[in-house]
């Protein structure tokens, strides 16, 4: 018969496989996004007007080979910048021409804090089951 220490482990039991491979997984998602992330270059750049015409603004970059790049700036910046702006570009040294205003670092943190979390819940479950062990 079941009694409710057996149910209990069980239970800690699933929660531990379904907390500790899920956690283990995204938290090294997550690491590997941020080594990959450590390869863009830091430099200062300035909000152009666009060479098509069109409202969007850009971005002009020196790289380091000192040739100057451009691109148009994300949706998401364009209202928090104006022509003449001096901002932070962020490049990747083998494909320079695409830059980027957000800071690399942030690049995998929402997989590495969820795989912290469920890794947390995971070895919670594991002591817990350890406990129960000890006081049977």
């Amino acid at each position: 018969m079941l009694t409710p220490s057996d149910a209990i482990s069980l239970a800690l039991e699933l929660l531990t496989w379904l907390a500790l491979v899920p956690g283990s997984v995204l938290l090294l998602i997550g690491l590997a996004r941020r080594a990959w992330a450590k390869r863009f270059e830091e430099t200062c750049g300035v909000v152009i007007a666009s060479p098509a015409g069109t409202a969007h603004p850009w971005i002009r970059w020196l790289d380091l080979d000192r040739e100057l790049q451009s691109a148009p700036i994300p949706l998401a910046d364009a209202a928090d910048h104006t022509i003449g702006d001096e901002v932070t570009v962020f490049f990747d040294p083998r494909n320079s021409e695409n830059g980027r205003l957000d800071h690399p670092s942030t690049d995998g943190r929402v997989f590495r804090v969820t795989g912290i979390m469920l890794m947390a819940i995971g070895i919670l479950a594991v002591l817990i089951q350890l406990i129960l062990l000890l006081l049977e």
